[in-house]
């Protein structure tokens, strides 16, 4: 006969007046679960944010981008080449945007601040077919060579700046002491992989054979029109129209075009590419942290089962159905999971503000952290599906128990057998994924560690730095630049605490810079270029290893010179780099300045303590050609360096006012100890040590726990073994020896099936690794040493209860 529902839903409330009376118990099970669902649940919402969400743009698997390919899932145009894919078969829309931002003074309503502007012609927001939230897109007079001076603005910007005022359209606003009038504003949904303030038209000329690949080429492929098949198409129009641009890029820049290949992603690529396999490398750590929370609390639920034993059997001795039987534990299930998703959904919210910027922004396509609908979401699944299904297998543990011996109460060892058997296999599972979590972040805390030790080649300490875009307006050219740099490195000079200032378009690290160089047997190379005012290497202790340094000398009418690095040297210059010729760029059509080799630095490690230091060439400020000062502005602001005497952050209200009284309209950016400008190159490892050793130290604590629990109701239920055994004349030590043995039996037998995993999973964790292997026999032994060292502190208490078992009293109460 089918049970009514008015009498199942009276036994769920039962069953939860029950547990709420048992609030140890409660908050014990839902906080073992709100560990597991807080840390799976916030790098859900992660992933949500960088990799699941769809893309703010009506049908967007229809967006690609189509150029040279790149590693990852991305890559790369040019001018030239959107040129030629224009009018290409299933193209609905075709846009170009720059690749990176670049830095604006701007200045208008209040205080002149530095922003950051993106460059596209009118065709991109047109691709992306995306409503304003004010005005409209560039139009034709706007986007052409020389064209009608407009600016749009992105949604945050406008906020912060304007206050949203709705009648921003038509305003005027100064960039680089240029009016330009806002015609649009961007809605708030716009995302794209970096974030930046303005939106500036490319004003691109309808022949330009530019094949420097700085830009994004967008298109949005018509219906039915296949990636793949437009891919194709796309490799094929280049190919067809590199001859035509031979003339104009040269033999090099034709050779090297032919050799590349092109091809079409889908648009997501860009957003993802960054942040994929971290993230989901997070996520699968996050999941052992809920595995082991899961193993936990099905012990628990079992041990909660083994207390409801004898009124389970009464029940089902009276004829009760298996629906009546296995409600009380469902119904308990379920009030677990509801308080522990709700509880670990707090912790996730307060874990992400926490986290705030560590996380790299280009991860969340330009957006702040934070938890999403989505992860809530994951949140409540999650925790009733791990709580129900913890409460369904303590149910179907059930059915060893024998009802008869339990009615005339004599019978719990079956029942007890039974639940020590599943208490002693949960314990060797969850030990198994804590040891590979924790051999996971002793991986990366060796690997960090390993980064530190790497030598950079400079000195960062006691340097303060800050960068400098000069208003185009004022100083619209080298030579009015130099003579900004030149007064404000004297103003700097004189602050109390500074002992030298240099200026260069790049500091040793944290940015880059590349222009093709020409050797004296022809041969054409790609190093980084550094112009730097005299005194840079002293600046940050960069060693001269012959010849000399720049100086005061190496002026603008003097003979052009140059300073290589050790490594430019060794590559390219053989045993006699002094007074070799190497000639760089003089101009942006390809003629070349002879520079002869005046000094061999140091090497510096450009690009992190990861990779290898590159070939660099220093030349002097002064003698940079006009030119590439034009082509170079609009990426590589001015970098000052100060080394100074005292704490570097102490330096920024000086540095601020010194910049104000040399030149009042003229704001900076960036204003940072270099300590943590080369603390940012490790930041990613920083970040896989952090979450990931939160990650592992939950699982430990986890499995800690879990181990206590099983010992002491092992314990518990044997107190009658250990009585006998005692009478018989067994000492404490013995009892004592016992416990212990059994519980490092299990810790042993979960660590080794724990090492045998994290091995087998080395070529996935290896790339994430510096200067250390996968399978690092240190980490490993660290781990099972204080694993074990973990397990002993677990099991002993419940140890020590055996050994003080009172026979007589235990005897007695049988």
């Amino acid at each position: 006969m089918a049970t009514k529902p008015d009498v199942l839903l009276a036994e769920v409330a039962q069953a939860w007046r029950n547990l709420i009376r048992k609030p140890a118990f409660l908050l014990l099970a839902a906080g073992t679960l709100a560990l597991g669902i807080a840390t799976t649940a916030a790098v859900f919402s992660l992933l949500d944010q960088a990799l699941l969400r769809p893309l703010p743009f009506a049908q967007a698997d229809r967006l690609v981008t189509a150029g040279m390919k790149q590693d990852g899932d991305s890559n790369i145009g040019a001018p030239a080449l959107y040129q030629r894919l224009q009018g290409a078969q299933g193209v609905a829309a075709l846009g170009l945007v720059s690749a990176q931002p670049r830095s604006a003074n701007l200045s208008g309503e209040g205080v002149a601040v530095v922003g950051t502007l993106l460059s596209a012609d009118r065709g991109f927001l047109d691709t992306l077919a995306l409503p304003m939230a004010v005005g409209r897109n560039f139009n034709a007079q706007e986007d052409r060579v020389d064209g009608v001076p407009a600016v749009i603005l992105s949604h945050a910007f406008w906020m912060t700046r304007y206050g949203g005022n709705p009648a921003i359209a038509g305003q005027t606003l100064r960039v680089e002491g240029k009016p330009m009038t806002v015609v649009g504003v961007l809605p708030e949904r716009f995302a794209w992989p970096q974030r930046f303030d303005l939106l500036a038209p490319m004003q691109l000329a309808a022949d330009s054979s530019n094949t420097g690949t700085n830009e994004y080429i967008v298109a949005r492929l018509n219906d039915g029109v296949a990636v793949s098949a437009f891919a194709d198409q796309v490799d094929a129009r280049i190919r067809a129209a590199l001859p035509a641009l031979r003339g104009q890029i040269g033999e090099d820049g034709f050779r090297y075009l032919q050799q590349q290949s092109y091809d079409a992603r889908p648009l997501i690529g860009l957003y993802t590419g960054a942040s994929g396999s971290t993230l989901w490398l997070f996520f699968g750590a996050a999941l052992c942290v809920l595995l082991i929370a899961a193993i936990n609390l099905t012990n628990l639920m079992v041990l909660r089962s083994i207390a409801r034993s004898h009124d389970m059997a009464v029940r089902a001795a009276m004829g009760a159905p298996a629906l009546r039987l296995a409600l009380p534990a469902l119904a308990e299930g379920a009030l677990v999971g509801l308080l522990g998703s709700a509880i670990g959904m707090l912790l996730a919210w307060l874990g992400l503000r926490l986290l705030g910027g560590l996380v790299p922004p280009e991860w969340l396509r330009g957006a702040d952290v934070g938890f999403t609908a989505m992860g809530a979401v994951f949140a409540l699944v999650a925790g009733a599906a791990v709580a129900l299904l913890a409460a369904g297998l303590s149910v179907w543990r059930g059915r060893y128990a024998q009802l008869g011996r339990e009615l005339v109460g004599g019978g719990r060892t079956g029942w007890s057998r039974a639940a020590s058997r599943l208490g002693r296999v949960l314990v060797i599972a969850q030990t198994t994924v804590a040891v590979v979590l924790l051999i996971g972040a002793a991986l990366f805390a060796r690997s960090v560690l390993a980064l530190a030790s790497v030598p950079m080649g400079f000195q960062s300490a006691s340097v303060a730095t800050f960068s400098l875009s000069p208003v185009r307006e004022s100083h619209p050219d080298l030579r009015a630049v130099e003579d900004l740099s030149r007064r404000l490195s004297e103003r700097l000079q004189q602050l109390p605490g500074v002992e030298r200032v240099a200026v260069s378009t790049n500091l040793p690290t944290g940015s880059q810079l590349n222009l093709p160089a020409t050797l004296a047997d022809g041969q054409t190379v790609s190093p980084q270029y550094r112009p730097v005012s005299p005194g840079f290497d002293q600046v940050f202790g960069i060693p001269v290893v012959s010849g000399r340094g720049l100086t005061a000398q190496d002026s603008a009418g003097a003979e052009p010179v140059c300073v290589v690095s050790a490594a430019f040297a060794r590559q390219y210059l053989g045993a006699q780099p002094i007074g070799a010729v190497v000639r760089s760029l003089a101009d942006a059509d390809g003629a070349l300045l002879a520079m002869r080799v005046v000094g061999v630095v140091g090497d510096v490690r450009q690009f992190g303590p990861d990779q290898p230091a590159p070939p660099v060439i220093y030349v002097p400020l002064a003698q940079m050609p006009p030119a590439i000062w034009t082509l170079l502005r609009d990426f590589a602001p001015l970098r000052f360096a100060l080394r100074v005497r005292g704490e570097p952050g102490a330096f920024e209200a000086g540095i601020r006012a010194a910049v104000a009284e040399v030149e009042s309209t003229q704001p900076i950016a960036e204003v940072l100890p270099m300590a943590a400008v080369v603390a940012a190159t490790t930041s990613t490892q920083k970040l896989n040590l952090l979450l990931v050793g939160v990650f592992a130290a939950m699982a430990l604590l986890l499995a800690c726990v879990g181990l206590y629990a099983v010992m002491a109701v092992a314990v518990a239920a044997r107190q009658h073994e250990f009585g006998i055994r005692a009478a018989l004349g067994a000492p404490p030590r013995r009892l004592l020896r016992l416990v212990l043995k059994e519980a490092a039996l299990q810790v042993a037998i979960g660590s080794l099936i724990g090492v045998a995993i994290a091995v087998s999973l080395s070529q996935v964790l290896q790339r994430f690794l510096f200067g250390v292997g996968a399978a690092d026999p240190l980490a490993i032994g660290a781990v099972l040493l204080a694993l074990s060292l973990a397990g002993l502190a677990a099991s002993l208490p419940p140890a020590l209860r055996a050994a003080r078992v009172h026979p007589m009293r235990v005897l007695h109460a049988d």
